[in-house]
Order: C-alpha cells, then sequence, then structure tokens
C-alpha cells in the first residue's frame, strides 16, 4: 500500500489466509453533517487504502461502524470490480457535497461493489447514544458529571469490544452464505478507539474495569479476543491525513504506539 494512503499502526498474523484490517477513521461532524478542515482528504485516504486492499488482497467486506441495515438490501461482492480507478477530482468533489450524506466506505461499496454488513449492537449502541446525551445535562442526586463522563468511556470502550468479538462470525456467515469469497474484511471505526483495540492484541484479551459509577454500576467486561482463537492476522491502518497530523496523535495516545511500532514494524503493506 502506497505510503501516501496511511500509515500501519500495528499487525499480527499476518500471513493468515484470515485478514481484518482496522482503519481508524474521522468524518463529518454528527450533528450538522458539515465537513471539517481535514475530513474531505481523510475520507478520501480511507478510500484509497479500500480500494488498494480491494485490488491487491481481494478485499469484498466492509464493516462500517455506526451501519445498520436488513442483510437483503446489499447485494453480493464481487471478486474484482470492472470498474476503473475513481478520479482523484470526481472522488473529492463527491466528498465534499454535503446536501446528502456521503463517506468513503459508501463509494467504495459503489465503486468496488463492496458487500456492506452490519457489525454494531443496537442495544448498546443505544445505550452509548443515551449516555452522551445524559453528559450534556445537569449533575444529579443518583450521579455527577465525573461518574457519567466514566459511565459513557466504560460503554464506548464495551462497544468497542463487542464490535470485534462479533466480526469472525460475521465473516463466516457471510462466506457461507455466498455473499463474499474470501475471509478478509475492512472495519472502519474512529480513530479515537485504536488504543484500546491495540491494547486488546497486546495482552491477548479483552479486560475493561467498571467504573462503578452512579446507580447501574456495570459488570467488569473480560474475554478473550475472538479474533486471535479463530486464526485471523490484524492489521490497524490510519489515513495518511490523520497520521500526520501530530497534535490528534497525541491527543489519542496513538505517538506513543506508533513510536513503539515503528521500532519493530513495518508502516506500509507489501
Amino acid at each position: 500500500m502506497p505510503l501516501e494512503y496511511g500509515k500501519v499502526i500495528y499487525r499480527i498474523n499476518e500471513n493468515s489466509p484470515k485478514q481484518l484490517y482496522i482503519i481508524g477513521i474521522s468524518h463529518r461532524d454528527p450533528e450538522t453533517g458539515r465537513n471539517g478542515s481535514t475530513t474531505i482528504q481523510t475520507q478520501t485516504d480511507i478510500f484509497r487504502i479500500g480500494e488498494w486492499l480491494h485490488r491487491n488482497r481481494e478485499l469484498q467486506l466492509l464493516l462500517p461502524e455506526g451501519y445498520f441495515t436488513a442483510a437483503e438490501t446489499c447485494p453480493p461482492a464481487l471478486a474484482h470490480s470492472s470498474s476503473g480507478q475513481l478520479d482523484s477530482y470526481l472522488l473529492r468533489q463527491k466528498l465534499a457535497d454535503e446536501s446528502r450524506f456521503v463517506n468513503a466506505e459508501m463509494l467504495l461499496k459503489e465503486n468496488c461493489r463492496l458487500r456492506v454488513s452490519q457489525v454494531e449492537d443496537r442495544s448498546i449502541y443505544d445505550a452509548v447514544f443515551q449516555s452522551l446525551r445524559n453528559l450534556k445535562t445537569t449533575g444529579t442526586a443518583q450521579s455527577s458529571p465525573q461518574e457519567r463522563l466514566a459511565q459513557l468511556q466504560y460503554l464506548q470502550e464495551v462497544r468497542t469490544a463487542v464490535l470485534l468479538q462479533k466480526i469472525p462470525a460475521i465473516v463466516d456467515r457471510e462466506l457461507n452464505d455466498g455473499m463474499i469469497h474470501n475471509q478478509s474484511a475492512m472495519f472502519t471505526i474512529g480513530l479515537n478507539h485504536l488504543q484500546d483495540i491495540v491494547r486488546y492484541f497486546q495482552n491477548n484479551a479483552i479486560k475493561i474495569n467498571s467504573p462503578d459509577a452512579g446507580r447501574m454500576q456495570p459488570a467488569n467486561y473480560t474475554a478473550e479476543l475472538n479474533l486471535l482463537k479463530n486464526g485471523f492476522g490484524v492489521t490497524i491502518i490510519i489515513p495518511r491525513t490523520l497520521a500526520d497530523d501530530r497534535r490528534l496523535l497525541q491527543m489519542t495516545n496513538l505517538d506513543r504506539i506508533l513510536l513503539a511500532y515503528g521500532r519493530t514494524g513495518q508502516e506500509w503493506l507489501n
């Protein structure tokens, strides 16, 4: 993969026939739907990464966070798309259009004929959304703002873990149903979740401690990684625009991960 598209920050089991490519993303403002100063270029990077994986790694399955749909609404993947490479000017024009919602994953589905499948758990997704709304309200006798923030952070991390845990079964289902022809997938998730994901793989397990905040007092979450149990290789990639933003990497604690991986790993794909 050309370095101009992105940077690899973590790899494991790279020779496995089962491969998951995790792409840390940023997108439009969720409330206004408007692009930020780097949104278009970041989404362009994400599209090019997916396009390259489709052409060079036979990628056929997309697993975007926040995606909900009935399975029958998305057609099977095509092993090799007949469409040519999307012109960079046209790609940026499509991503810049704020009159409708569009992102890199939608354009990959359209131009590379990739299969898209839901990986989100609706109940956890809704719990995170409700917790985020609660955070914006004033404190109550039951919970302080600090407790609600701890609750939100806990739910966000549990959501990330559940997404990861569901992926092997989804890939197997899509393969068995004839919707894809190999066991490779691209999972897109917000950049700020990558530090947790890397930690899980470094520890060979998921362990999330309960904040014991407020009245809910959620349970600790511990589990073996289904991806490793099922023999998946995992590659985590940051789009080039985000990888070049030093302040953003520091805010998301990815600067240290990049530094550590840079000493031992390869920051691109052959």
